[in-house]
């Protein structure tokens, strides 16, 4: 039995969208989890391989030796509308900072992103509940999904593309160097919606004044390898992570 690890987030459903079908048809079985759970299930070695942020990925440094599977990622470049970040109207200073999934890697890079980019040294908590909800009672709430017109924003994929001015990884396939299924590549690869392409181009349609547009990438690409190094520098200089992991391919390194 090969088992497997995704995220339970509507986000990354067209990766995992053939999975049911393909897990009752062939001996594989698949969890759906939260990305914390898909981290510690690969640590555990309870699954042959799981899908992980570059968070996840990084936390197997010195525990495991971790290879990415070139195949279904998802990657964004510039807007996106994937995450977002909101404030309070009439903000003058942001001291707090809460979302329904503070441990998500998109999360935590929006946090990291504020404090980068504008010295608010105020760490994500956890709330559950709405935007409206959390606004009521504090300063900013980070969420999966696009903002309205209305709303005072910022695109987490879009302040990352300002400030690097590259793509930023979200989550690709990982398993063991020394262990993993025959044909892994082919295995995640049945997993994904029938109707996926290479790159989906994205628009802000709700921007009045500006046009906004990005990329999504859906599939392992040679020179997104760069950009994965990058956010794993990142994660290291904000001491997310205790050391650089080096970003190695199945079959490669």
């Amino acid at each position: 039995m090969i088992r497997l690890a995704f995220p339970d987030n509507p986000v990354y459903k067209p990766l995992f969208e053939g999975s049911k079908k393909y897990c009752h048809s062939n001996e594989v079985r698949c969890y759906r989890l939260s990305e914390t759970q898909c981290s510690d299930y690969m640590l555990r070695n309870l699954v042959d391989a799981a899908f992980l942020s570059p968070l996840g990925y990084g936390k197997g440094v010195k525990v495991a030796d971790y290879r990415i599977i070139p195949g279904p990622m998802i990657v964004s470049e510039n807007y996106t509308g994937l995450a977002t970040i909101y404030f309070k109207q009439g903000l003058e200073n942001v001291n707090t900072i809460y979302s329904p999934t503070p441990d998500d890697f998109m999360m935590l890079l929006g946090q990291l992103l504020m404090n980068e980019k504008f010295g608010i040294e105020a760490k994500i908590r956890k709330m559950s509940g709405s935007k409206d909800d959390i606004l009521l009672n504090y300063d900013s709430a980070i969420i999966w999904g696009r903002a309205e017109s209305s709303d005072i924003s910022l695109d987490v994929s879009e302040e990352w593309y300002d400030l690097v001015e590259e793509p930023l990884p979200l989550g690709f396939w990982v398993c063991r160097a020394e262990s993993y299924p025959p044909k892994i590549q082919d295995i995640v690869a049945s997993l994904v919606s029938n109707k996926l392409t290479q790159t989906e181009e994205m628009f802000d349609s709700t921007s009045k004044y500006t046009e906004r547009k990005g990329k999504i990438y859906w599939h392992w690409q040679p020179e997104l390898e760069g950009a994965i190094e990058s956010v794993l520098l990142f994660l290291y200089l904000h001491q997310v992570l205790s050391e650089i992991p080096a970003v190695k391919i199945l079959q490669r390194d």
